[in-house]
Formats: structure tokens, sequence, C-alpha cells
């Protein structure tokens, strides 16, 4: 039979929480991040509408329909 202090418990706890913590901000702080590729835009107009769904469903069209 193994017997362990309560003051042991709470040490283990808290190195294996620090251990916890200290991975998930060494992950998070690797570089994730994406190249993308902007191409210009002449002559065009963009319209985005939410369409948040009733009582505003968003943007119709001249014929009453809605515009998804």
């Amino acid at each position: 039979m193994i017997i362990i202090s309560k003051k042991r418990i709470a040490i283990i706890s808290g190195i294996l929480l620090l251990a916890v913590f200290a991975f998930t901000f060494q992950t998070a702080s690797l570089d994730n991040t994406v190249q993308t590729v902007s191409l210009p835009v002449s002559n065009k107009v963009i319209v985005l509408d939410a369409g948040h769904g009733k009582p505003d469903e968003g943007a119709e069209s001249s014929n009453r329909n809605n515009r998804s």
C-alpha cells in the first residue's frame, strides 16, 4: 500500500498543471500562419449582405425574391 500525503499530492498536482500550461503556451506560440494572396479588384462593386434571418432577412431583388 502506498500512502501519499496531501502536501505531496498538492505539489505533484501543481507540477502537472504547470507542465500542461507550459505545453499549451508553447504550442500556441508556434508560427501557424497561412500565406494568402490578394488580387487587385478594378471596376467591380462588392456588396456584402449579412442576411440575418427573420425578421431582417437581408436584401431582396427588384422582384421581391431573397438573394443568397
